[in-house]
């Protein structure tokens, strides 16, 4: 017999013994109940736990996924905007038979007006980056060029002297103007001398600019530069300036490029003012 307020649990045997009912069996199965249920709940947060975990795991990979297919799309377009130099550069060194190859021979006259640059080889980047831009212009404008836009770089002309390489190439500047440069090269280091300005033609705003010129003697180009400025665009005002100036460039003997100007004129519309 079951001793009142004791209730049997289906997994439990009492037994009668001779000091009445025995209570550990009772109590025993009421602690393995509940260890039976913390054990159930610890199972289920563990299962719980590792869901989420999956889960995490699982979003982390579709965002790593996204993030490297996001990444290559980027690249890609990268790659079609950027322009591939390797494609635009030919010489490694400076080569005095690709720059003849490049040129025609030197002539006599200077007249940028008449030089078809469309028929011109243009220069490459690296060529540009490497022997003119860096190198300090010494005759004329800017101090340095820029490589910035090679496609407005072409080479011109070729001629070997004594004791120097001189070539010239056209820089074509849409804001303004069409210059004409020399370069100078040592014949044995093949290292640039000099670099300047022999001939133009341009004009921005109220100004009209242009320098012409002609190789006189082996090392000299006599050149003459005129300059013109109206302000007001006003006919009628006749307040032109007009500069004219005549020069003789010297290459001397060792390449280097020297400018004199040997006489200036200078009018105010009709008057001569210097």
């Amino acid at each position: 017999m079951i001793p009142p307020g004791i209730t049997a649990m289906k997994s439990c045997v009492y037994q009668e013994t001779f000091g009445g009912y025995e209570y550990i069996c009772y109590r025993y199965n009421g602690l393995a109940t509940i260890m039976k249920k913390i054990l159930l709940i610890v199972l289920i947060i563990l299962f719980q736990s590792c869901k989420s975990e999956s889960k995490k795991q699982l979003e982390t990979e579709v965002i790593e996924k996204r993030t490297e297919i996001i990444v290559e799309e980027i690249e890609s377009k990268t790659k079609e905007h950027v322009p591939q130099i390797d494609s635009i550069m030919e010489p490694t060194e400076l080569d005095i038979d690709y720059i003849k190859s490049k040129t025609s021979p030197l002539s006599k006259t200077i007249n940028v007006e008449n030089i078809i640059v469309s028929e011109l080889e243009k220069i490459p980047l690296e060529f540009i980056a490497k022997y003119i831009t860096p190198h300090k212009i010494d005759i004329g404008y800017p101090e340095y060029l820029p490589a910035d836009y090679p496609e407005s770089y072409a080479f011109n002309e070729f001629k070997e002297f004594d004791n120097f390489y001189l070539f010239t190439f056209i820089h074509d500047d849409e804001n303004c103007c069409r210059t004409l440069y020399a370069v100078t090269i040592e014949k044995e280091k093949l290292k640039v001398i000099s670099i300047g300005v022999i001939g133009f033609t341009g004009a921005d705003g109220g100004w009209i600019g242009k320098k012409i010129g002609k190789w006189t003697r082996e090392t000299i180009i006599e050149t003459m530069t005129t300059s013109s400025y109206d302000e007001d665009f006003i006919e009628k005002n006749n307040n032109t300036e007009i500069d004219t100036t005549w020069s003789i460039i010297k290459t001397g003997q060792n390449g280097y490029l020297e400018n004199t100007e040997s006489l200036v004129v200078k009018y105010v519309g009709d008057k001569q003012v210097e």
